[in-house]
């Protein structure tokens, strides 16, 4: 009696199918080190328009149906009905200006101290409103289905004429939970030089 045999090359193939099966689900239940933030509390401050600031500030961004704002001028998350002054405004992963915004790439924080003479791009308001030089802050992972910023610093330019450079550090609040968007920034950044 002949018994038949799989070829060789089957066995290889199906052996390499469920590893790569095996490394997808165990690798959709890791979660990465990266930093997570509690909310900042809603404070604006006193505007002192000579006074330059480095912070970080965590937007609450975890709403789909609004805006959270961001005045840089009040060093604050601002909520409606003070939201006239508004520089940033987030929604989950989307971000958008008043004004605009340039994307410096992958720079040192500290390497730049002067808005771009150029570069800005404003806010694309339509069904679906988005500013197409922050639109992609993030690199997606299919493995561990988070976020995490490409850290690129932005220069924006607000609705007064002034700058603010910032990236972003974080997605995540406490927990893994999506939607609290953490941002280094300074403002006033110093206008370009070249003007």
């Amino acid at each position: 009696m002949d018994k038949k045999r799989l070829p060789v090359g089957v066995l290889i193939v199906f052996t390499m199918f469920l590893g790569i099966v095996g490394y997808l689900v165990a690798s959709s239940f890791v979660r990465r080190g990266l930093p997570t933030f509690e909310p900042s509390a809603i404070a604006p401050q006193p505007i002192d328009s000579d006074r330059i600031v480095s912070d970080t500030l965590t937007v609450d961004a975890r709403d789909q149906s609004r805006w959270s704002y961001v005045d840089f001028d009040h060093r604050s998350v601002v909520l409606p009905p003070d939201t006239a002054g508004w520089d940033l405004a987030f929604r989950r992963f989307h971000v958008i200006a008043s004004g605009g915004i340039a994307d410096l790439g992958a720079v040192g924080f500290e390497s730049v101290m002067h808005a771009p003479t150029d570069g800005f791009v404003p806010t694309r308001l339509a069904s679906d409103t988005v500013n197409p030089a922050i639109d992609r802050w993030y690199d997606y992972s299919f493995l561990s289905h988070l976020l995490e910023s490409k850290h690129h610093l932005y220069v924006v330019r607000t609705p007064e004429d002034r700058y603010a450079k910032f990236s972003i550090l974080s997605y995540y609040c406490p927990g893994f939970s999506a939607g609290c968007v953490t941002l280094r920034f300074t403002y006033p950044l110093a206008p370009s030089e070249k003007r």
